[in-house]
């Protein structure tokens, strides 16, 4: 009963899906999308600064776009005709206001005159525009406009040619529109040239124990008011998703048939003299190949015990490994060549290796510890002490290599000196002190015939499987229901967290485009019905529809809690931080009083106070009196009490024309390529402001 009530329920679905299958005898595909729209409760492809953009016209203009320039990806020619579609929407009244226009004459010159657009040279010529090819272009645009049936793809061509050479005469107007003057220059060399130096007592955030302050969540919401607005909350428009899969592999029976017909070959495998023949004669050819095992690659085989122990001529299997059934013969057992070496090491670092008196310092501590070891310390427990070297620290220094994976000092010292050696290295990495545990020069291989297949899915098998996705997805309405679902039937979650529509993958789903369009459709709450991907079905429930703009508390409650927290232990700080002296104020919080030079505005980094910058504290460096000592400053890294103690007198006449060219060619990106230039950060801002939902996916 509970099958068919959740039938009912949702019946009004079951009845529009086979609605939907009648009328796709009677009316085109196509018709049907402009009708109902591509996803469930849309009828456009997107929108841009509010104004719908229909899937009928979206598609329409991909399919042009396609006969016109025959793209190889299809997904280019969707992109390159949503791109257009913002730049017409987003810059028409730009292009009007400036008076931008292409006369005859130019659009002529644009394409084969003397001045080929870049836009064109690259998508006509191939970026190399000779005369010959112009006069090509020229005839073949003469020809398409004189001929009837030609003349509505000429009309294409010039729509998307004139809109490309609009697009270039907008960013070439801002490129020329951007300069930075003396003024400007000044300024930089100011915030470059002019040091302060400072005393100052910190006290950093990490040092401020939670147990030190208390947050409330009346605190958190208070801090959340007060900045959410701020760019770096900003929540993208989005979906937050979650979905299962189920895997569409192979039953006990499927398993159970493969393996009845390799038990018929391992049975005659094992007496054949001539494996080619016998491979040949059984169509196993394509499946079988040829494997020599040896060291770590035997010991990862499953079956590793059994050839070990086979002679040669034994057929071990069959076997399962994953979805594919496995077959495999001995055809040899030999020692080969293996030259490889495991050691263990400490490594000792400096500054600069190759200086003697450092290096002298670097042997002396490495004698210190050989005679530790002399005296009974077990080398393990003196890397965790001493050894620089993160990535061997956890297996205590040890190595196990073969010759030409080390660098030759440190390999040399391994394979040139006798096991249970122990000397020194001296390698730009520093000076290591080696122990060489243990050599090989050869090893036991096993090569073997293998014959590999994944087990055929019957029809019944695959049908079962789709069956069991489509109750789940029927049984199951709501998030919650979908949720207890997979609980108990033992499908993992996953959770897709502000998924935009121009995603294409999801955590462990490469092909996600049809699910992430679904998303961009429903409402949250709903769940979907079985998507066949990868040899899975895939269900998913929407769980939360973000829009774009300020971000709900929920959303970002995490890192609104750890501002407040921070903003707590500042005002804490604040209070104990006043004295008429910072070592009274460095006492007082148990602290030092340390010093900071050369500190400017342009990199108001101050070293060793943490990792970001403070331009907080160095603005209220230069700002503040000399010699004074500063109030509490709530800095990136933590609570600040400074006193500026030198400021340096600086020269600030000239043109300052260095600084005025850096502007231009780096700050205004005049002169970086065209990827990267102000007009693509114009346009990615302008983009960022207006209104634009794309909601193409799966389209």
């Amino acid at each position: 009963m509970g099958m068919i009530e959740s039938i009912r329920n949702r019946q009004t679905l079951l009845l529009t899906i086979i609605g939907l299958g009648m009328l796709s005898f009677l009316v085109p595909y196509d018709a049907v999308i402009a009708l109902f729209g591509n996803q469930t409760g849309s009828q456009a492809a997107g929108s841009i600064n509010g104004e719908d953009i229909s899937f009928l016209e979206y598609r329409t203009k991909v399919n042009q776009r396609n006969a016109l320039f025959n793209y190889n990806d299809n997904k280019a020619a969707q992109n390159e005709v949503w791109g257009d579609l913002i730049v017409e929407r987003l810059y028409g009244d730009e292009f009007s206001d400036l008076g931008l226009e292409l006369t005859k004459d130019e659009f002529d010159d644009i394409r084969y005159g003397d001045y080929v657009s870049p836009w064109v040279s690259r998508t006509f010529y191939g970026g190399q525009v000779t005369e010959e090819q112009k006069e090509n272009w020229r005839q073949t645009f003469s020809t398409m406009y004189s001929d009837p049936n030609g003349r509505a793809n000429y009309a294409g061509y010039a729509n998307v040619i004139s809109l490309k050479r609009m697009r270039e005469k907008f960013d070439g107007l801002v490129k020329a529109g951007l300069a930075a003057n003396s003024l400007e220059g000044k300024r930089e060399f100011l915030r470059s040239e002019a040091k302060v130096d400072i005393r100052y007592v910190l006290k950093t955030y990490a040092s401020i124990g939670e147990d030190e302050v208390e947050v409330s969540d009346r605190d958190v919401s208070s801090y959340y008011n007060a900045h959410k607005d701020e760019a770096q909350y900003a929540q993208s428009a989005g979906r937050n998703l979650e979905y299962i899969r189920i895997p569409i592999s192979p039953s006990s029976s499927d398993r159970k048939l493969a393996e009845g017909q390799f038990n018929t070959w391992a049975a005659n495998w094992g007496a054949a003299t001539d494996d080619a023949a016998f491979l040949s004669e059984n169509g196993l050819t394509s499946d079988a190949r040829e494997i020599q095992l040896i060291g770590p690659a035997l010991d990862a085989e499953s079956k590793a015990a059994d050839f070990e122990a086979a002679e040669v001529g034994t057929v071990v299997g069959p076997y399962f490994e994953g979805e594919s059934i496995r077959l495999d013969k001995v055809t040899s057992l030999e020692a080969v060549p293996d030259s490889t070496v495991k050691c263990r090491h400490i490594l000792l670092k400096t500054a600069d290796i190759n200086d003697a008196a450092q290096l002298a310092v670097l042997e002396a501590r490495a004698d210190s510890i050989k005679r530790r070891l002399r005296a009974g310390d077990e080398f393990a427990d003196l890397v965790n002490k001493h050894s620089e070297d993160p990535g061997s620290k956890a297996t205590g220094g040890e190595y196990e290599f073969k010759r030409g994976r080390m660098v030759k000092p440190f390999e040399n010292f391994c394979f040139d000196n006798r096991v249970g050696s122990i000397g020194t290295a001296q390698t730009n990495y520093g000076l290591h002190l080696i122990e060489v545990l243990d050599q090989q020069w050869t090893s036991d291989a096993v090569t073997i015939q293998r014959v590999e297949r994944p087990v055929n899915i019957s029809s019944q098998t695959s049908s079962e499987t789709e069956q069991a996705a489509l109750d789940f997805s029927i049984s199951n309405g709501s998030t919650e229901d979908f949720r207890n679902a997979a609980d108990t039937e033992g499908y993992a979650i996953v959770e897709g967290k502000g998924v935009t529509a121009a995603v294409t993958t999801l955590a462990g789903l490469p092909n996600a485009g049809e699910v992430v369009g679904w998303a961009f459709g429903a409402e949250p709450g709903d769940v979907s019905n079985p998507f066949r991907i990868d040899n899975n079905y895939v269900i998913a429930t929407l769980v939360q529809v973000n829009k774009a703009g300020v971000p709900p508390l929920e959303n970002v409650e995490a890192q609104m809690r750890a501002g407040a927290l921070q903003e707590a232990k500042a005002e804490r700080y604040a209070e104990l931080m006043n004295g008429s002296s910072l070592e009274e104020i460095a006492e007082a919080i148990g602290s030092t009083v340390k010093t900071a030079s050369s500190l400017n505005l342009k990199s108001p980094s101050i070293a060793g106070a943490g990792g970001s910058a403070e331009p907080d504290v160095v603005g209220a460096a230069f700002s503040g009196e000399l010699n004074s000592i500063s109030a509490p400053i709530q800095g990136a890294n933590g609570v600040w009490v400074i006193v500026p103690t030198v400021r340096n007198e600086v020269d600030a006449s000239g043109t300052f024309e260095s600084e005025t060219n850096t502007l231009n060619d780096r700050t205004y990106f005049r002169n970086l390529p065209e990827s990267s230039g102000a007009p693509v950060r114009l346009s990615k801002a302008m983009e960022a402001k207006a209104d634009i939902e794309d909601l193409r996916q799966g389209s």
